[in-house]
């Protein structure tokens, strides 16, 4: 049978934790109808753990500050992978990681290949917690990432079928243009209202074999609430809400969003936004730019600025 939605909600997951009573290595399944055998429980009085029971012996994990993670053998002859919160002030982190990996293995029915995926996207929050401090972008990456967003939202209100239009957002998979459809292509930058200039920061970013569009959002930080404003956070939800009537979609966006390093944090709330207009422009032969067939060929790399107003000749109306 075919789910309708993603089933779970942090909140939701850390109700049904909440609600359990806190004793030692005291566990439940959280979802009779998830393929995998997914518990929530304690593994020591408080210590909030994740476990997913399998029938052979799984790979030992990396731990890390924030998370413990172990292997154990039950009394049936069965195998458990547990992850325990060990920093209570990160429990919000841990709660998102846990719904993450129980909704994203739902469509994993084979034991085998279900453990190994778990596996790889515990390993890839893995990663991305390590390489940030509390698993949050910074400014500039925020920033970045609110203009893609935004970008993605409006092609899916303009028409684009949801499943095409996240599917063409490469930015996450470090794809020389953020986003590739099957006829054309859009760089997005996210700039300052006042901004003169926009940065292209390679010699691929505007070079492609089918013209595309450079697109730009002007962003400023603004105070909390303000009229029309909005956080990363925010912007996400908004388009998950649009996405929730088709999980494939949905899941590949919470990849997607996962890749780009965002993680799902109410420290988010602190950083709001405001958008100040957008303008497109075509992206052809004729179109000012770098590319590695018209610079020398001892230039191998080069970033470079481009002024918005010098651009106007090939501004879309």
């Amino acid at each position: 049978m075919k789910r309708m939605i993603m089933m779970l909600t942090n909140e939701q997951l850390l109700d049904k934790w909440n609600g359990i009573v806190q004793y030692t290595k005291s566990y439940v399944r959280i979802d009779g109808t998830h393929p995998l055998d997914w518990h929530i429980g304690y593994e020591d009085i408080s210590q909030k753990s994740l476990l997913i029971v399998c029938s052979y012996e799984p790979k030992i994990l990396p731990s890390s500050k924030s998370i413990l993670s172990s292997v154990g053998r039950r009394g049936d002859g069965k195998w458990t992978i547990t992850f325990c919160l060990v920093r209570q002030e990160n429990e919000q982190v841990f709660i998102r990681l846990c719904c993450d990996l129980i909704e994203s293995s739902r469509s994993q029915c084979d034991s085998v290949l279900g453990i190994e995926f778990v596996e790889k996207r515990y390993m890839q929050w893995s990663k991305l917690m390590e390489q940030q401090n509390s698993g949050l972008l910074g400014d500039s990456e925020r920033k970045g990432l609110l203009g893609e967003l935004i970008h993605l939202h409006n092609c899916i209100l303009n028409g684009i079928p949801m499943h095409e239009a996240v599917e063409s957002w490469m930015g996450p998979e470090g794809a020389d243009q953020d986003f590739v459809f099957s006829t054309t292509w859009h760089e997005v930058k996210a700039t300052g209202i006042g901004s003169k200039t926009i940065t292209i920061s390679s010699l691929e970013q505007l070079k492609a074999p089918i013209p595309g569009e450079l697109v730009i959002y002007f962003i400023d930080k603004i105070a909390p609430n303000s009229s029309s404003s909005f956080t990363l956070l925010s912007k996400a939800d908004d388009i998950r809400e649009v996405l929730k009537s088709n999980p494939p979609t949905f899941d590949l966006f919470n990849d997607k969003l996962l890749r780009n390093g965002f993680i799902d944090s109410l420290e988010y709330k602190e950083y709001w936004y405001r958008i100040g207009g957008n303008q497109s422009y075509r992206v052809d032969d004729s179109f000012p730019k770098l590319i590695n067939t018209n610079v020398p060929p001892q230039v191998v790399s080069a970033s470079y600025n481009i002024s918005i107003s010098a651009i106007e000749d090939w501004r879309i109306q």
